[in-house]
C-alpha cells in the first residue's frame, strides 16, 4: 500500500508541475478522455489549441466561487458547474471569469450552466491538482475523441487518472522526514534547534523550533504556526503573525517548548492568492469573503503535520498556545492530547482591525 501511495503521489507532483508550467493534462473519466487546462497558467496558443479540439469548451469552477459569482443566489451549497463556452471566446474574460485577473465578468458567459455528470470525478480531482500547485481552482475541460489521438503522445501530454489524487492522499497522516537540525540561538532564547521535516509525498517542508530544554513525558507549551512572508519578514500591519510569532517564541523562552512552522502561506492558499485576496479586502471583502471569492474555502491549512512532528519529537501531550479552537480539534483528532490552551494576544492596529473582528466572529477565542 505504501508502494502504490508513493508512486500516486509522484505522478500527482508531476500533474501539478505540469500545470503550474501551463500545460495541459490527458484525465481519464467514465466518459473517456478530457484535456484539462489550468485556467490561471493559460495562454492564447493553449486557448486556441483547445478550441480546436472538435469539441465543446468547459470553463470549470469551485463551488466557492460560484457563490462568490451570485450564480445560485447564496442557497443551498452548489457543486461544480461547467459553462460550455461560445467558440471565440477570449483569453481575458475566462480569466476574469475565474479571478486570475480584476475587472467586471462578462454576464454571457455566466448562462445556462451544465451539470457536468460523468466527468465531475475527473474534475473534482483537477480542482484539487489546481490546490496543490498553489494555482486559483478553475480549469478547462474539452471531451477528446476515444482513443485519444496520437497528437497527444507527439506533444508529450502527461496522462493522468484522478484516482490518484485519492491514492495519493488517503486520509491519512502525511509521511515526513527528519531531515536534518542544527543549533541556531536566537534573541529571545539562545538555546534553540531547528528541526527540518520534509513531506515524502508533497513540494513541503516544515521547521520546528525547540526553544529550550521541553521536559519529555509532560504537557509541554507548543505554538502551531503558519507562514506569513509579510508579517514574520516584513512586519506587515495588516494581520497579527509578526507580533504572534514573536510573543510565542518569547513565552516558550522561559518555559521551554516547541514552535512549529509550517508551510501553509494565507491559511494554505499560498502568497500569489493571499496578495490576490488583499486585494480583494481593499475593495471592500472581508478575509474570508476574499478567500471564497478566489475559490477557496474559509480555511485550506491541515495539520496533520503537525501531529506528526509532535510525536517525533515526543511530545503528544501538549498545552497549545492559540486562539483558534480548529487547531485544538485538529490536533486532537490526529492523536495529540491537547491538555491545556494558553491564550496568545496580539495587538490591534488601524491596518489590521476588521482583519481581527473577522477571526473573532470567525469563532476565534479571547484572552482567557
Amino acid at each position: 500500500m505504501d508502494h502504490e501511495r508513493e508512486a500516486a503521489a509522484i505522478r500527482v507532483l508531476r500533474a501539478c508541475g505540469e500545470l503550474r508550467h501551463g500545460r495541459p493534462l490527458a484525465l481519464s473519466s467514465g466518459s473517456g478522455h478530457l484535456l484539462a487546462a489550468a485556467v490561471e497558467t493559460l495562454d492564447e496558443a493553449l486557448l486556441h489549441s483547445l478550441q480546436q479540439a472538435g469539441a465543446p469548451l468547459q470553463l470549470v469552477l469551485s463551488a466557492e466561487r460560484l457563490q462568490a459569482l451570485a450564480v445560485f443566489g447564496g442557497t443551498a451549497e452548489p457543486v461544480i458547474q461547467a459553462w460550455v463556452q461560445p467558440p471565440g471566446v477570449g483569453l481575458q474574460p475566462l480569466q476574469r471569469l475565474a479571478a486570475v485577473c480584476a475587472g467586471t465578468v462578462d454576464s454571457d458567459l455566466l448562462r445556462q450552466p451544465q451539470p457536468l455528470h460523468a466527468a465531475e470525478p475527473a474534475a473534482l480531482a483537477a480542482l484539487s491538482l489546481c490546490k496543490s500547485a498553489r494555482l486559483l481552482p478553475a480549469l478547462l475541460l474539452v471531451a477528446l475523441p476515444s482513443p485519444a489521438p496520437a497528437s497527444l503522445a507527439a506533444a508529450q501530454v502527461l496522462h493522468f487518472d484522478p484516482a490518484d489524487v485519492g491514492r495519493a492522499l488517503p486520509g491519512q497522516a502525511p509521511r515526513l522526514r527528519r531531515v536534518s537540525d542544527a543549533h541556531v540561538p536566537l534573541a529571545a532564547e539562545e538555546d534553540c534547534t531547528l528541526v527540518l521535516f520534509r513531506d515524502i509525498d508533497a513540494d513541503v517542508e516544515h521547521v520546528a523550533i525547540v526553544v529550550g530544554q521541553p521536559p519529555v513525558g509532560v504537557p509541554v507549551p507548543v505554538r502551531l504556526h503558519s507562514a506569513c512572508l509579510t508579517g514574520d519578514l516584513l512586519g506587515s500591519l495588516r494581520c497579527d503573525c509578526g507580533p504572534q510569532l514573536q510573543r510565542a517564541v518569547a513565552q516558550l523562552a522561559g518555559t521551554g517548548g516547541v514552535l512549529l512552522y509550517l508551510a501553509q502561506e494565507g491559511r494554505g492558499l499560498g502568497l500569489a492568492n493571499k496578495l490576490r485576496a488583499y486585494r480583494l479586502q481593499d475593495a471592500g471583502l472581508d478575509t474570508l469573503q476574499a478567500d471564497r471569492h478566489l475559490g477557496f474555502r474559509e480555511d485550506e491549512r491541515d495539520f496533520a503535520a503537525a501531529a506528526v512532528m509532535l510525536k517525533a519529537l515526543g511530545h503528544p501531550r501538549i498545552q497549545l498556545l492559540t486562539n483558534n479552537p480548529q487547531k485544538i480539534e485538529a490536533l486532537r483528532c490526529h492523536g495529540i492530547e491537547v491538555v491545556d490552551r494558553l491564550p496568545l494576544p496580539a495587538p490591534m492596529n488601524s491596518h489590521n482591525e476588521r482583519y481581527m473582528r473577522t477571526k473573532q466572529q470567525a469563532g476565534h477565542l479571547g484572552d482567557d
